[in-house]
């Protein structure tokens, strides 16, 4: 395979204590490749966090309970553990510092741990590709480059979940083998958006980016016809030390900004969700924005995210 100079010496991927899920028997017929977003928080942990720092591998731990269990009545759920950009750094950091960083021993320990998946655990069964945040970031810079090494893996894949992380019409234009969702079942494209409130539009958000397209995750349109509550299967809000989420009374509506490429939740009552009005994440206004939902970009639509997967899954098998 033909990339970029890999960084650093990856962990060895054929041990089981390198793999937050592993599967002991593949029973479903399509397996999830699951990436994790920024899980560690450790205030005296390098920006890249070491495989084993006990804080990522709880944080992964929590993350996979309220994200990946998404796709759990569908797919065999595979998940390495992989070196990361410390969340304590983001915000320090730039948009370019953070995508430097995750071009580096991110990218190399990723890389490895799908060598290994396709090579020993894949079996030919078609998969789901899903991230968040960071780990979506991951999915693109895979999408881009991997995948694009590996065409007869790249073909197997029903849809990658690149949630919480914008893909943007340069990168579309940049990597033509890459496409983005237009429907409910469409296959081999890319479903992704992020979530937020009115009051961040005209506000930076270091996963909203400039030129960022997206798909609502109710109606499953690429215009801005509003999606009403009626059409949330359920909303949950996760738990932050534990891999609990609570239901919510009320359930998120959703419309695409178009302009901004990010899902709006309108509904006012969902303000206490915004990641900035949580204890002592005060300070990630300037990284994310006021109105920022970025911790609950699966939770708000977990219900509807499974229901899809089973459907892309359904028209890929038939």
């Amino acid at each position: 395979m033909k990339t970029k100079r890999l960084i650093g010496m990856a962990p060895d991927y054929s041990r089981a204590e390198n793999w937050l899920s592993l599967p002991q028997t593949a029973d479903k017929a399509v397996d999830l490749i699951y990436l994790y977003p920024s899980s560690c928080n450790d205030p005296e942990a390098d920006v890249i966090c070491t495989i084993d720092n006990p804080s990522m591998i709880e944080g992964a731990k929590r993350n996979f309970a309220q994200q990946a269990t998404a796709f759990e009545p569908i797919a065999n759920l595979f998940a390495p553990y992989w070196r990361q950009v410390n969340g304590m750094k983001l915000p320090m950091m730039t948009f370019e510092e953070v995508d430097a960083a995750e071009w580096a021993e991110p990218r190399t320990d990723v890389y490895a741990a799908l060598d290994y998946y396709f090579e020993h655990l894949n079996q030919g069964r078609p998969f789901f590709l899903a991230g968040h945040s960071q780990g979506s970031r991951l999915c693109y810079i895979v999408l881009s480059e991997y995948m694009k090494a590996h065409p007869e893996r790249y073909a197997n894949m029903i849809a990658a979940y690149a949630i919480g992380d914008s893909l943007t019409r340069p990168y579309l234009e940049a990597n033509p083998h890459v496409k983005a969702a237009r429907a409910a079942d469409d296959l081999g494209v890319v479903v992704s958006w992020n979530t937020e409130g009115p009051a961040n539009k005209g506000r930076n958000s270091l996963v909203v980016a400039p030129n960022a397209v997206g798909i609502n995750p109710l109606n499953w349109r690429t215009d801005d016809t509003p999606a009403g509550e009626e059409l949330n299967l359920g909303s949950f809000m996760p738990h932050l030390l534990d891999p609990g989420m609570d239901e919510l009374p009320i359930r998120a509506d959703a419309v695409l900004d178009l302009e901004r490429g990010s899902v709006m939740v309108t509904n006012p009552a969902f303000a206490p969700c915004a990641i900035t009005a949580l204890p002592g994440f005060e300070v990630f206004e300037k990284v994310f924005g006021p109105a920022s939902y970025h911790g609950c970009d699966y939770s708000f639509f977990y219900l509807n995210i499974r229901e899809n997967a089973c459907l892309r899954a359904e028209a890929w098998l038939a």
